[in-house]
């Protein structure tokens, strides 16, 4: 318990209690309990709990913390022992307004001194830790008004909110629990190189919509998500950066009151409080300790608000304690996270996702081999643990009486038919499957399209999961036009050997009809855009026949390689033909399609990258501060399969993103190919173009399909996200929380004089396999000595979920599309995402 003041003595009155959010119930630790007019109080422990001793009692006790309306209730003269609990109302304040400083403000040497001494503070400077976990993670339904509980669903569960109803106090106000989980679990971090690794060591989890599996099964660890460090100047949440209170920014972003000192487990320490600045920009609200002698952060309560600019979010809140090791370093021994969101429309209820996690046994500088890293998260095959007993002695504090009631009220949630149904159909909209046990038909996407080669398009698909088997994965289509009359099918079987070094084997055969330089291994990345792509004219259509071979594994972490061989066949619907002796000039036959085999090789860099298992499929996490380097060889094999070219080609492709400090974040890809060999245009590289009304990040958004194609090229891709920096400060539209961003896409490339030669008019001896009812198609290079270029400025997050770029083609104005039609010099590009 933390003590205001310097007594010990046991007191004739003890009173006791708990303060809580009276929105979502969380606890609120470090708030001030006093008694009114007696210069006596306490602050709350880190669970929101308060023990206040005293021989003299006055007539009512207070509490008050930054961010909450003071609160006052009567105490009763006679009783020796009491239990009053509180339930704070939320408050806006601004600290401006209330203080003023003659001279240098006094937080500000305290706040120096912090900097001075972070290198030995900060927990970066220990070269490895490990400690034991307890967390508990919690999914609630909250600020349910009376018109959404007289919805249906809330109808069918009205017992269970007249119990949380009587539990939240006079003050709070119900949540209806929809999921809980508490983990026991092992974390290990090592600094250079950096690593990090938790290991759930048991589990329970309960709650609507969970299904057997490994993926909640590590998002509810907490310590890869959660590991917050406030000495960073950025403390990263929900993938936004939001500015440390303490970091190097620490003067020019907040202002800082200092408001008392308080004895913190030993150590005397400053209470600093602080506000933003600009509440509009990603930034905290809250309260700091800062112990007097080490000057070392030892607890913190930030908050972010619904003025920041980020979505569908009322509020962000993480509370800290921190415990120094023989070192000298401090580690969280305690962390709880809040997020708040909002509802989505009026009327409805909003959502509240609370996580406490508790660290203690700590061992420090004795670091791990890397290998033991490998797999950044790792369940233990018994780690489901369903007994009540085992969690009675695994837990680090007793749970509240709202957490037991949570737990015994969840199966009463997920039971209703009508929650059952608004889940799968969230599971349908972001996944893209609807599942079946262990088969998932879909995706839904790629179910239906109107084309003019096919018409009618429609597609049906599935996929196995880890529940029809953890090691086999098998996939299939079949696809039929009313208009072409072609059955377009596809199957792959793959094997997955290892999970922690993440080896892969499969095989796979497809028979479809394609669009040149639109194909699934150019733009599969982007699901939405390739949906897309197949709509409207269709120019440049084949059809292709695939087999391929593939095999990929992670031997260390962060090193991908993949090895393949692959067959594929190219039958043009449209005018097509090729020089087979282009030596021969004008008399060189000619040939109307090609037979293609190659094997590819591939490494991929990806140092830092974590990712978690989705039952048989990895999810990356990202990776932190570096590139991600993709390089890649293919060799084409003349006479296999009935190939028709010996040829190689080289790529390099590099991808990183990054933080400009307060003016935002910046992404880039680079790539560059080069192949020596003389191809017919479809087998150089063709750069991806959009004609889509969609905002495509990889594509070059005026060029159109197939446009340009290299056998040489270097490009670059560039994006600024402002964050909100320029329109958080005009004021007539800060609060649309829009966001401003800017982009240059610039492509050098070329063609060798004999792959030009390749593609001139020959002989018309046509011989296709399919017919070709299409207008011929012109294969432009670029010249070398003049890039094609573009740039782009545009709004981000317009009603928080539509993107607006507008691009202007700077370079080959007059050029000819491939379909005959001049450039597009600008363009609106328009796309919708969701995005805190």
């Amino acid at each position: 318990m933390i003590g205001i003041s310097s007594w010990a003595a046991r007191g004739q009155y003890v009173i006791t209690g708990r303060v809580t959010d009276a929105k979502n119930g969380d606890p609120l630790p470090f708030a001030t309990v006093g008694i009114k007019g007696k210069n006596i109080g306490i602050q709350t422990s880190f669970e929101g709990v308060f023990t206040l001793r005293t021989k003299v009692l006055g007539d009512s006790i207070y509490v008050s913390t930054v961010g909450y309306k003071t609160k006052m209730k009567v105490l009763d003269p006679k009783a020796s022992n009491q239990t009053i609990d509180f339930q704070l109302m939320p408050e806006t304040r601004a600290l401006d307004e209330v203080v003023v400083y003659s001279g240098e403000n006094p937080a500000f040497k305290i706040l120096r001194k912090l900097r001075e001494n972070a290198e030995k503070n900060d927990r970066k400077r220990l070269t490895a830790y490990e400690y034991d976990s307890y967390s508990k993670m919690e999914l609630d339904v909250d600020n349910i008004s009376e018109k959404f509980k007289k919805k249906k669903v809330m109808k069918q569960i009205q017992g269970a909110i007249d119990k949380f109803e009587k539990l939240a106090g006079e003050d709070g106000k119900p949540v209806i629990p929809t999921f809980i989980s508490e983990t026991v679990s092992k974390f290990y971090y090592r600094e250079s190189p950096f690593r990090k690794k938790e290991m759930i060591l048991k589990n329970n989890v309960k709650g609507v919509g969970v299904k057997e599996g490994g993926f909640v099964s590590q998002l509810v660890g907490g310590n890869l998500l959660a590991n917050y460090n406030f000495y960073d100047n950025f403390v990263p949440f929900l993938g936004k950066d939001i500015i440390s209170p303490v970091g190097d920014n620490w003067k020019g972003t907040y202002q800082w009151y200092l408001s008392d000192t308080t004895d913190i487990d030993g150590h005397i320490c400053y209470g600093m409080e602080f506000d933003p600045k600009n509440d509009k920009d990603l930034v905290f609200t809250g309260k700091a300790y800062i112990d007097t002698t080490s000057f070392a952060l030892v607890q913190i309560d930030a908050t972010v608000g619904s003025e920041a600019n980020i979505n569908f979010i009322d509020k962000i809140k993480i509370s800290q304690e921190l415990e120094q090791t023989p070192e000298g370093a401090w580690l969280p021994a305690k962390t709880r996270f809040l997020i708040d969101i909002a509802e989505l429309t009026k009327g409805s209820a909003g959502m509240l996702l609370k996580m406490y996690i508790s660290n203690r046994n700590f061992v420090i500088n004795q670091p791990k081999p890397l290998a033991f890293y490998d797999l950044g998260i790792e369940v233990a095959e018994d780690a489901k643990e369903p007994d009540p007993k085992f969690w009675q002695e695994a837990r680090h504090e007793p749970m509240t009486a709202q957490d037991l009631l949570a737990s015994k009220l969840i199966d009463t949630v997920r039971n209703v038919p009508i929650v059952r149904t608004y889940v799968e159909i969230a599971e349908i909209v972001a996944s893209g499957y609807k599942r079946f046990g262990g088969i998932e038909v879909g995706p839904y996407l790629y179910a239906l399209a109107f084309n003019k080669i096919e018409g009618m398009r429609v597609r049906l698909g599935f996929r196995t999961n880890a529940q029809f088997s953890k090691k086999w994965v098998f996939k299939g289509f079949l696809g039929y036009g009313t208009k072409d009359q072609v059955l377009k099918y596809g199957g792959e079987a793959d094997y997955i050997f290892s999970k922690r070094h993440w080896t892969v084997a499969g095989i796979k055969h497809t028979y479809d009809l394609e669009r040149i330089g639109l194909t699934p291994e150019l733009i599969a990345d982007n699901k939405i855009f390739y949906a897309f792509t197949r709509w409207g004219n269709y120019t440049g259509a084949f059809f292709r026949t695939e087999n391929e071979v593939f095999f990929k594994t992670e031997p260390t972490k962060g090193i991908m390689f993949s090895a393949s061989f692959t067959q594929r066949s190219f039958d043009p619907l449209f005018k097509f033909q090729y020089r087979t002796q282009p030596d021969l000039g004008s008399l060189s036959p000619s040939k109307a399609y090609y037979d293609d085999t190659f094997f590819t090789l591939e490494a991929r860099f990806a140092k830092n990258e974590t990712y978690i298992m989705d039952g048989n499929e990895r999810v990356t996490l990202g990776t932190k501060r570096v590139p991600v380097v993709t390089l890649t060889y293919q060799r084409g094999v003349k006479g296999v399969m009935s190939a028709d070219f010996n040829y190689e080609r080289f790529t390099a492709k590099v991808f990183q993103t990054f933080r400009l400090g307060t003016l935002g974040r910046s992404s880039y890809t680079l790539q560059a190919g080069y192949t020596p060999s003389h191809l017919p245009a479809p087998l150089l590289f063709p750069h991806l173009g959009n004609q889509t009304f969609f905002f495509n990040r990889a594509a070059f958004n005026t060029m159109h399909y197939f446009e340009f194609v290299s056998d040489k090229y270097a490009s670059l891709q560039y994006t600024h996200d402002f964050d909100g920096l320029l329109f958080n400060r005009i004021p007539a539209i800060r609060q649309l929380k829009w966001r401003f961003l800017v982009s240059a896409n610039v492509l050098f490339g070329s063609q060798s004089n004999d792959n030009l030669k390749l593609m001139d008019e020959a002989m018309p001896v046509f011989d296709p396999r399919h017919k070709q009812v299409e207008p011929k198609y012109n294969f432009s290079a670029l010249d070398p000595s003049i890039p094609y270029a573009e740039v782009g400025y545009g709004i981000d997050n317009i009603l928080k979920i539509f993107r607006l770029q507008a691009f202007h083609r700077l370079t080959y104005l007059d050029h000819l599309s491939p379909d005959g039609k001049r450039p597009d010099k600008f363009t609106i590009k328009a796309s919708v995402h969701f995005s805190f």
